[in-house]
């Protein structure tokens, strides 16, 4: 398995005058901005943590701290849902995936730092073999090279340091593109619930769409979540969750990875393009 030690030997990296521009204008924007006074739940993700990446992670999380507080799943699903109050500033954070890395690097650092996290995972890819693994990571999640993937062994050790597991589809298809295959739908929603529920022993609640956008999902496969059981599903578009609680089925949640500058993360977790 190539484990995909360093950062840029797993994931594109590109640069250009107009990738150089932006992160330019988002370094300056970032260092303007000010804490959000409004009381906000804010939910962020992101995928990896590589070994040469873990203090700039670390970077990352403390910098969250100094602008809010993190709040586990059940927490973060009652302020959703409106049952308790959003009272504050508040941060949710989860990983999509499944990669390895978030166990061994990502879960212990949180654990330091008494940081919640949910992560969610593709089941089919759990503990699967080289040859589909290279193929899920390559192909259809588009990184440079395979990336080793969590055994179900890790997330039972994930569990017991009081993280959370979650569905990310049985392999990582698009709402969107499935919503017309009833069977399809069932397999890649109810298929990754019992998966994980077998394996681990715990209710799964929670799913987030791969991909994320607003696009990548519709009515009939955001309504096939509900009927699967799941409480909640999360997407990948900028947003916030304020008092009165949003729909727990749409959750937006904030991008970011470890390797971006803090004062990026600063931009964008102060409320800017935020889509609702």
């Amino acid at each position: 398995m190539i484990t995909a030690h360093n950062f840029k030997d797993g994931v594109n990296s590109h640069f250009s005058l107009r990738s150089f521009l932006r992160s330019s204008l988002l370094s300056g924007l970032g260092s303007l901005s000010r804490k959000d006074p409004t009381p906000f739940l804010r939910c962020v993700f992101c995928h990896y943590v590589f070994d040469d990446q873990v203090a700039l992670f670390e970077q990352q999380i403390l910098a969250l701290k100094r602008m809010g507080s993190f709040v586990d799943t059940e927490t973060c699903l009652d302020m959703v849902e409106g049952r308790r109050a959003i009272d504050g500033s508040y941060f949710h954070l989860s990983f999509d995936d499944g990669f390895k890395n978030i166990v061994s690097h990502a879960a212990p650092l949180l654990k330091k730092h008494k940081v919640p996290a949910l992560f969610f995972v593709p089941t089919s890819f759990i503990g699967a073999a080289y040859e589909k693994v290279a193929d899920y990571c390559v192909r259809i999640a588009a990184y440079k090279n395979p990336i080793e993937m969590c055994s179900w062994d890790d997330l039972k050790r994930a569990m017991e340091m009081g993280f959370t597991i979650g569905s990310h589809t049985r392999t990582h298809a698009r709402f969107a593109d499935v919503s017309g295959v009833p069977e399809q739908l069932k397999d890649e929603l109810s298929g990754s619930k019992e998966d994980i529920e077998r394996h681990l022993g715990v209710a799964c609640s929670a799913i987030s769409w791969p991909f994320g956008r607003l696009s990548d999902a519709d009515e009939v496969s955001v309504n096939a979540a509900k009927e699967a059981g799941y409480r909640a599903c999360f997407g990948a578009f900028r947003g916030a969750v304020r008092t009165g609680g949003c729909d727990p089925h749409m959750i937006p949640r904030h991008h970011f990875e470890a390797q971006w500058p803090t004062s990026h993360l600063r931009y964008f977790v102060s409320g800017h393009k935020e889509a609702r």
